[in-house]
């Protein structure tokens, strides 16, 4: 499991990793300075699980990558009273249901935002952890017996662009459920998550005929005022409502799962994972997927000749999807690697970082303290773990070329005083 606060901040400064050739005298530069490019090897790892509870965003839907598979997101949402004591009216008899209503306020989307996803919504009914974090793989029991959605879906198809807040009609059996619920159970909210634990917000899976790579998973403000469920009703002929609300004392969290993978790039790159020749490597948000890296001929340096060194990753374009609707994380972070080579030593110490330059479809990351640190013996020489930035909340992906490929391979080039063994 990977920690997420590390890849939510770190605002753009100048890395210890800059300093070195730049400050040279200019007579150095000429006389003394060679720059080389060393190989590298990288492996493709599969993330078990990013920590998404009580996040600002929280993620469903699902969509096709022709090369990562089939991606689906669902959220889950604790529903709260506003207050204590809720009435709805003096005696039920009264009462009538005129609706249930769902709004969302929709924040982005990734993938495509106008194909229309049929959600399927589904009442949890197993209480939230209270001694576990919840994290992407965490998948709670929800009624499997009734989709309260009832065919409605997600369509900006006939839209000029994208809304922010989407209103959806649930069936009138949570309406009634809600409304004629014993009193008892509407007291406090702590005696009302019990009897109703919450909404699981999912969706049916994309139909593959709208285009190659259909779909998309929308993010959303789990604690605005336009996230809500409300129930109108009557009470006897006078119009009322009655707002449960999801807020920042409720729980929430989502989870992320993927399908669909055989023969796809994905399968390919892991089975390269390490191999000189690989073509691809991966990184992806969601706590998906990330990279290692590793120099194994960097150890014939001096760290102290040592004046620049940066890692050039080139995003491979043919796979940026129809209209790049794939976007590439706008930031990779970089860890020092633990022994094994498949996690970050310390999953809160950042080490350097780089953005996303789409002229270029390149990240340069800066290495120079990096490398002479470990040359000089000071931290561990096992490699390093590329991690996307956002990586609890978004599901932006790259693909990078590997060690293997013909024109975009990855290189580590280096600027030191004196050639290597010299």
């Amino acid at each position: 499991m990977t920690i997420t606060a590390a890849m939510l901040f770190f605002a753009a400064c100048t890395s210890p990793n800059d300093a070195g050739i730049d400050v040279l005298p200019d007579d150095d530069l000429v006389s003394a300075n060679f720059v080389d490019t060393f190989s590298v090897d990288m492996g493709t790892i599969i993330v078990d699980s990013v920590i998404t509870e009580r996040l600002s965003r929280v993620l469903f839907g699902n969509y096709l990558d022709q090369e990562l598979g089939q991606i689906f997101a669902e959220s889950y949402l604790q529903l709260r009273l506003t207050g204590s004591n809720l009435v709805f009216g003096v005696d039920p008899a009264f009462l009538s249901l005129d609706s249930v209503v769902l709004r969302l306020d929709l924040t982005g989307f990734f993938g495509r935002y106008n194909d229309p996803i049929l959600l399927d919504v589904r009442e949890i009914t197993q209480t939230f952890p209270e001694d576990a974090v919840l994290t992407s793989n965490l998948a709670l029991e929800v009624d499997e017996n009734y989709d309260y959605a009832g065919g409605a879906a997600i369509d900006f198809s006939n839209l000029p662009g994208f809304l922010d807040f989407v209103d959806i009609r649930l069936d009138d059996s949570l309406g009634n459920r809600l409304l004629f619920a014993s009193t008892d159970s509407l007291v406090t909210n702590a005696v009302f998550t019990e009897f109703f634990k919450g909404l699981r917000i999912g969706s049916k899976s994309i139909d593959q005929t709208f285009s190659r790579e259909p779909g998309g998973i929308f993010s959303l403000d789990p604690t605005s005022p336009n996230t809500r469920l409300t129930v109108f009703y009557k009470d006897t002929a006078t119009a009322k409502s009655a707002v449960f609300d999801i807020n920042i004392n409720s729980e929430r969290y989502h989870r992320i799962y993927r399908e669909d993978v055989t023969g796809r790039l994905l399968e390919q790159a892991l089975a390269e994972s390490r191999d000189p020749q690989a073509m691809y490597t991966v990184v992806e948000s969601g706590a998906l997927v990330k990279t290692f890296f590793n120099a194994p001929g960097l150890s014939t340096l001096d760290p102290a000749a040592i004046n620049r060194a940066e890692l050039i990753l080139n995003v491979v374009p043919e796979f940026l999807g129809s209209g790049e609707r794939f976007t590439p994380p706008s930031r990779l972070f970089l860890f020092f690697s633990d022994s094994l080579g498949t996690a970050e030593d310390d999953p809160n110490a950042v080490i350097s970082s780089a953005d996303y330059n789409p002229v270029t479809q390149q990240y340069t990351i800066p290495l120079t303290n990096n490398l002479q640190t470990i040359l000089a013996d000071r931290a561990p020489a096992n490699g390093f773990i590329i991690v996307p930035n956002d990586n609890g909340v978004s599901l932006n992906r790259a693909i990078l070329a590997g060690p293997g490929h013909p024109t975009l391979a990855p290189k580590l080039r280096v600027t030191y005083t004196t050639l290597p063994g010299g």
